[in-house]
C-alpha cells in the first residue's frame, strides 16, 4: 500500500514544478552553460587590422680595406715609380731616371736636383706631391623606426570559469624594413719622399742634371727609404649603405580573455614568433683611382633570405560590440634574433626585436 501512494505522489510534484514562475528558471551564465552544454558565443574568432611596429635598426661595419680595396684609399703620386725596382723617378726637385749603367749595375747618371737642402749627409732626398689618401668609412647605424605591420589572427578559446577564457591564437603580420647609413670619408694630400745613399759620391753644385750615357756621378736608381707625408686637405667623399627586408611573421601561442560583464574584456598572450626575412643590401662609395691621382665610384650588392626565431608577449583590451563582433587593440613586445648578412667584406645587423602598437576588428564564426 505504502509503494502504491508513492507513485500517486509523483506526478502531483510534477505537475506543481511545472506550475512554478518563470523568473525561478534563471539562465546558466556563459561559462557555466558551456560547461553543462547549453548554446555559448563560438570558439572560434577571427581578426584582422593594424600595428605600427618600432624595429629595424641598422648597424654597420664597413671593412673595405679588408676586400681588396686597400689601394683605393691611399694612392702616391706614380710618378716616382715603385720603390723595389728600377724606374724613371720625376720629383718635384729633381729626378733620378735609369741610365746606361743601371740595367748592369743598379746605378745611374742620368739624374738631377734642385737645392742645395736636398743634400744631408751621405744621402739624397726628394719629394713629390700629388698623392692622395682616404679616411675609411667609420661604422654607423641607422635609428629604429615605426612601420605599419597589416596583420591577420585567429583564435580558439574555451570557457575555463565565469568570465575568463582560455585558448591558443596565431597571428601573420607583414612588415617593410629599410634602412639608410651614411658615413664621411676625410682626404689629405700625400707627398712621397725618396731619400737615395750618395755611397761617398759628392755631388755637383746645385742645380744639377746629369745624362743618361754621362759622363757624370752615379747613384742608386733604387730609393734606400721611401716615407710618405700626410696632410688632411678639408675634402671627402661618402660611403652610403642601403638595406630592405620584406619580414613576415607567424605568431603562435596562448592566450587568455576576461570578460567584465559589461562589454568590455582584457587579454593577453605570450608564444614563439617564426620570421622569414627576404633582403637585399648594397652599398656604394667614392673611392680613389689607383691609376690616376683621382676619385671613381665603386659598390657592390648582396641578397639572402633567412629564417629568424623568436618570443612576443602582448596584452590588449577591447570592447564587445554584439555577440559576433568586437574591437581590440593590444601592446607586444617581440624578441627576435637579429637578421645578420654581408656585402662583400662589410657586415651588417638588423635588429628584429621592438614593440608594436595594434588595434583590429573581430568576428566570431
Amino acid at each position: 500500500m505504502k509503494l502504491r501512494i508513492a507513485f500517486v505522489l509523483l506526478p502531483a510534484v510534477s505537475a506543481v514544478a511545472g506550475d512554478l514562475p518563470s523568473s525561478s528558471k534563471a539562465p546558466l551564465p556563459a561559462a557555466k552553460a558551456a560547461l553543462v552544454g547549453q548554446d555559448v558565443p563560438s570558439r572560434w574568432q577571427f581578426g584582422t587590422g593594424l600595428m605600427w611596429r618600432r624595429i629595424g635598426e641598422v648597424s654597420v661595419t664597413p671593412n673595405l680595406q679588408r676586400g681588396g680595396l686597400a689601394d683605393r684609399f691611399f694612392t702616391p703620386n706614380p710618378a716616382a715609380g715603385p720603390a723595389n725596382e728600377p724606374a724613371d723617378r720625376s720629383y718635384d726637385d729633381g729626378f733620378v731616371n735609369q741610365g746606361a749603367a743601371t740595367p748592369g749595375t743598379g746605378l745611374t747618371s742620368f739624374w738631377g736636383y734642385q737645392e742645395d737642402s736636398q743634400v744631408s749627409g751621405d744621402s739624397l732626398s726628394y719629394s713629390l706631391a700629388g698623392g692622395l689618401a682616404l679616411d675609411s668609412p667609420l661604422p654607423g647605424r641607422d635609428d629604429a623606426d615605426s612601420e605599419p605591420a597589416p596583420f591577420v589572427e585567429i583564435s580558439y578559446m574555451v570557457p575555463v570559469r565565469e568570465g575568463l577564457w582560455a585558448g591558443m591564437a596565431s597571428n601573420f603580420s607583414f612588415l617593410g624594413l629599410d634602412g639608410i647609413v651614411a658615413s664621411r670619408m676625410g682626404s689629405s694630400d700625400v707627398t712621397t719622399v725618396d731619400v737615395f745613399p750618395l755611397d761617398g759620391v759628392i755631388p755637383p753644385i746645385a742645380p744639377y742634371s746629369g745624362t743618361f750615357s754621362g759622363p757624370g756621378p752615379l747613384i742608386p736608381n733604387l730609393p734606400a727609404n721611401r716615407s710618405f707625408r700626410i696632410d688632411p686637405n678639408g675634402g671627402s667623399t661618402g660611403y652610403l649603405f642601403g638595406a630592405d627586408a620584406d619580414l613576415y611573421s607567424l605568431a603562435f601561442g596562448g592566450k587568455l580573455r576576461w570578460d567584465n560583464g559589461d562589454r568590455c574584456f582584457l587579454s593577453l598572450g605570450a608564444g614563439v614568433v617564426i620570421n622569414y626575412a627576404d633582403w637585399d643590401a648594397s652599398w656604394r662609395a667614392t673611392l680613389l683611382n689607383p691609376d690616376v691621382p683621382g676619385f671613381s665610384s665603386v659598390g657592390a650588392a648582396n641578397s639572402d633570405r633567412d629564417f629568424l626565431l623568436g618570443a612576443y608577449l602582448t596584452a590588449g583590451a577591447g570592447f564587445q560590440i554584439d555577440e559576433n563582433w568586437s574591437l581590440e587593440g593590444f601592446f607586444r613586445y617581440d624578441w627576435n634574433q637579429s637578421m645578420e648578412g654581408s656585402v662583400g667584406s662589410t657586415p651588417f645587423e638588423i635588429d628584429l626585436s621592438g614593440w608594436s602598437l595594434g588595434a583590429g576588428l573581430n568576428f566570431r564564426f
